[in-house]
């Protein structure tokens, strides 16, 4: 049974200065305040709540995951994505960014995981998957280039 595995970090950590906490700040303030003068202050709470929650995720720093693709799934640390719950699979290997293996969930909620790929044989990788699950070519949002672009 061929099997693959890897460490990695669960995303790719991007470190904040102290000039995008203070963006973040006056943004939030900014909406807070707005959203006060307009009379919907727990909508102010909510956005202020928000951010809060926005900063502590972002300055936090990546664990390391196993990943291991084998004939039962793809394990994620200790989730199993069995591949009758995966529609397709796309390799992004763009020289700007890390390289990441995209899996298409059937789910609804989780349309789209994304994997850091730490393997160095991305074709013989490929040539598993392609076994079990269809290649596609996914392209990245615009949402997802911005919050690149804000360092996320």
């Amino acid at each position: 049974m061929k099997s693959f595995s890897w460490q990695t970090p669960e995303y790719l950590y991007r470190p904040k200065t102290s000039d995008w906490y203070w963006t973040v700040g006056i943004l939030t303030a900014a909406f807070v305040v707005t959203a006060i003068i307009l009379g919907n202050a727990l909508f102010g709470v909510v956005i202020a709540i928000g951010a809060f929650s926005l900063t502590l995720f972002a300055s936090r720093k990546p664990s390391t995951v196993s990943v291991s693709i084998n004939d039962k799934g793809i394990f994620v640390g200790k989730t199993l994505y069995p591949y009758a719950s995966l529609d397709s699979f796309g390799i992004d290997e763009a020289p700007h960014r890390e390289t990441r293996l995209l899996l298409k969930s059937k789910k609804v909620v989780m349309p789209l995981i994304a994997v850091p790929v730490e393997y160095h044989d991305l074709d013989e990788l490929r040539e598993f998957l392609l076994h079990h699950l269809k290649e596609e070519v996914f392209e990245q949002s615009f949402l997802q280039t911005v919050f690149e672009r804000l360092g996320f």
